[in-house]
């Protein structure tokens, strides 16, 4: 589609930016705030301000809490360097139908012998809140306010930092983000001020078969601009294999990454992260937890990956008409008619797939050696059972849920969602109810989309479904997404000349 090579080409220059931004390298205080919260995250070099999907979504990108599904939590421990400890918590929750929340909580703390005059110990703290929303399926926005305190000794100061994020779904395997973290006003000890690591981030992922690449450029506002990569592999549902590199200045800490995560009952993970550097190595533990399911950004892998790819699909009446016939036999038997009755069909309101519905109905009841009477007609005078089965059609007709493009230019695909849910009652020749219910079928498929034409029926709109054209309100969808990146820059560079 046009307006993702449009996107792809808007993106690369604001990627570029970051990418050669500098400036005289400062002090900034808080330092804990840019260590990576997540073994997950930490395990891909921190490569995630695009790949946000657990309860660290509000550390990396508030925006990411859009693509989180259902709730999710997570805590960490870290082993830092010379014998700092932190822990974190963050918890991720949907929030209306749009939106998601996010909380998240951090305190380490670091204890030495000052020269001999005894121990002397610091602290940090943050707790953060976020809010993040869909104003697209594929495009969110989310925003954070965070609280920072930290002691040296007696000494205590506070702060607070604004978090601001964008998240774009280019296609269902392809995620670009952007980021700016903790600006805000710095903190202050004995009337000495230390500015707040402002970082803006900029990155994406590419998540291919069993394989997650991802890369970002990050640039903190007293250190060079940084490059983390990571990739993560799962040969099996249960394990994941991690590997990453930062790359920067030795203030950058530039180093190897590697980790583990091992999952369980769809819901519980354990993640281990090892990351290297000059001065030692650090270690992380995160255990997950999530349940229940809320849409995130359109197209997650987990969800797409459950619809079947057809390679020679059947027309679009053919499969509908599959799904009636198991519908109309399921009801039949529900409503254990007795050998050889006389049955009335009515409908109850009409609908373009009525025809159908109603030929599989007199099929069914036919085959089994039912006898049906035309509409209006007398009862045969017999000794057989006389009912009525009246029928209401909720729904029964093809859609096209979603379309995208592999590898953004590449060959267009879409869903194919075939549905049929009808409503029966089934009353005795003196009116009273003897039976009622909904029986439903659905089925999606994945498919060509350059086959929509020749897969439906010309003159029935029901099997006959069209993806949306692309209006200037997709034209434009792009440039808002770099209108948000570029605000966070500008940001960036705003907050970094005011520290």
């Amino acid at each position: 589609m046009r307006s993702d090579r449009f996107a792809a080409m808007l993106a690369l220059p604001l990627i570029l930016l970051a990418a050669v931004c500098c400036s005289a390298q400062g002090t900034s205080g808080s330092q804990f705030l840019g260590i990576g919260i997540g073994a997950r995250a930490m395990g891909m070099g921190g490569a995630t301000v695009s790949l946000n999907d657990d309860g660290t979504a509000l550390f990396w990108n508030p925006a990411g809490l859009t693509q989180v599904r259902g709730h999710r939590f997570s805590v960490s421990h870290i082993e830092w360097l010379a014998d700092a400890t932190y822990q974190s918590a963050g918890y991720a929750m949907p929030f209306g139908d749009e939106g998601a929340l996010g909380f998240s909580i951090e305190q380490g703390s670091v204890e030495w012998d000052n020269t001999g005059e005894g121990m002397f110990d610091a602290g940090d703290f943050s707790a953060a809140v976020g809010y993040g929303r869909r104003l697209r399926p594929n495009l969110g926005v989310g925003g954070g306010l965070r609280y920072i305190s930290s002691t040296l000794g007696d000494d205590s100061a506070r702060s607070y930092g604004v978090d601001l994020g964008v998240a774009y779904r280019l296609s269902p395997d392809l995620l670009l983000g952007a980021a700016v973290r903790n600006v805000g006003p710095g903190l202050t000890f004995r009337d000495e001020g230390d500015p707040l690591p402002t970082t803006l981030a900029v990155g994406g992922a590419y998540r291919w078969n069993d394989i997650t690449v991802a890369l970002d450029l990050e640039k903190q506002n007293d250190l060079d601009t940084a490059a983390r990569m990571g990739a993560e592999y799962s040969p099996f549902d249960v394990l994941a294999l991690r590997g990453g590199y930062v790359s920067g200045s030795e203030s950058a800490l530039g180093s190897l990454t590697a980790g583990l995560g091992l999952r369980w009952d769809a819901s519980w993970a354990f993640d281990y992260a090892y990351r290297s550097s000059e001065l030692g190595g650090t270690h992380q533990v995160s255990l997950s937890a999530g349940f229940g399911e809320a849409a995130g950004l359109s197209a997650p892998a987990a969800a797409r990956e459950a619809v079947p790819v057809e390679a020679v699909p059947k027309s679009n009446m053919t499969v509908l008409a599959d799904l009636t016939r198991e519908v109309v036999t399921e009801a039949v038997e529900r409503m254990g008619l007795p050998e050889g009755s006389e049955l009335r069909i009515v409908q109850g309101e009409q609908n373009d797939a009525s025809w159908l519905v109603h030929s599989v109905i007199l099929e069914e009841l036919t085959s089994r050696g039912h006898v049906v009477m035309a509409s209006g007609s007398d009862a045969t005078g017999s000794e057989r059972p006389r009912f009525e089965v009246w029928y209401k059609i909720i729904t029964c007709q093809t859609t096209i849920p979603r379309s995208w493009r592999e590898w953004v230019v590449g060959p267009r695909k879409v869903e194919r969602k075939s549905r049929c849910d009808i409503h029966f009652r089934l009353s005795d020749e003196n009116s009273a109810v003897v039976w009622a219910g909904n029986v439903e079928r659905e089925r999606r498929e994945i498919i060509r989309g350059d086959r929509l034409s020749e897969l439906a029926t010309p003159g029935q709109p029901f099997v006959s479904p069209e993806v949306a054209a692309e209006g200037w309100d997709k034209m434009l969808e792009p440039v808002v997404v770099a209108g948000i990146v570029g605000g966070l820059i500008y940001l960036f560079y705003t907050s970094r000349s005011t520290d």
